[in-house]
């Protein structure tokens, strides 16, 4: 195969890391959108598109981390297969100033910059961020200029996760581009499709103790995208009960460990 990159599309009309342009729809969605722009401008069978979303965690607020999803499409085929990757590994911070704050230098080495970029925000207006900053005077001037405009008086600095800037980003999408390879070449038992493999989960591993139906997954489901034969095969771990600590019934019974 020869890699080529479609030439005029504005990816950024699908949103942006900083936050100017929301995206239109959920990440899975909007990354097979972005594939099939490749096919306005260029006559090939096959698109890759890539798109990440990355943040704190819900329940551990003060742990960053993402999700990156890659899609395939093949038109030729009527193929479209998604694979994703959850990460930890990300440099994402997103930290608020006044303008003058001595403790800006040491929080902009913290993000790694200038190998990795950074964003600068008036906190309370997203749509003019300030991008490409080369030098710290540069990030410094910035976040006073923003926290003068911003009407609470505070600049947001935030990691920017373009992956052209963001080394720790392009190894993520590099492991992902190999998770999506291996897929590929997986062809389908029934119709010989490439792309055979993972599309569906089902909960209900059963507990322990009382062997009710939890939670937890029970089972893995691998599917083709041309045909729609799907299989069943069992966890990875091979795991054939779950805890009863995650157990309702047993919890509900107060069963003790």
């Amino acid at each position: 195969a020869e890699i080529v990159v479609a030439p005029d599309l504005d990816t950024d009309t699908l949103g942006t890391f900083s936050g100017e342009v929301a995206r239109p729809g959920p990440v899975v969605e909007t990354c097979a959108i972005k594939a099939e722009l490749a096919f306005r401008t260029l006559d090939v069978d096959c698109a890759i598109a890539s798109e990440g979303s990355y943040g704190p965690i819900d329940r551990v607020p003060l742990k960053p981390a993402g999700v990156e999803v890659m899609a395939f499409i093949d038109r030729r085929r009527g193929l479209r297969i998604i694979e994703t990757l959850a990460t930890h590994r990300t440099n994402w911070r997103l930290l608020r100033f006044k303008a003058g704050d001595p403790a800006v230098p040491a929080a902009v080495k913290e993000l790694g910059f200038p190998e990795y970029g950074v964003f600068v925000i008036a906190n309370s207006d997203a749509s003019r961020p300030i991008k490409g900053l080369t030098t710290l005077d540069e990030v410094v001037s910035a976040i006073d200029q923003e926290a003068n405009r911003s009407d609470d008086g505070l600049a947001i600095l935030i990691a920017d996760m373009r992956a052209h800037r963001n080394p720790t980003r392009m190894m993520v999408l590099r492991a992902l581009a190999w998770k999506l390879a291996r897929r590929l070449e997986r062809l389908c038992l029934k119709c010989h499709a490439p792309g055979f493999g993972s599309i569906d989960s089902r909960r209900g591993l059963p507990c322990e103790r009382c062997q009710e139906p939890t939670h937890w997954i029970d089972f893995e489901i691998d599917g083709c995208a041309a045909c729609g034969h799907a299989v069943a095969r069992p966890r990875k771990d091979g795991r054939k009960t779950a805890s009863k600590l995650s157990c309702a019934s047993c919890r509900g019974a107060g069963v003790g460990s």
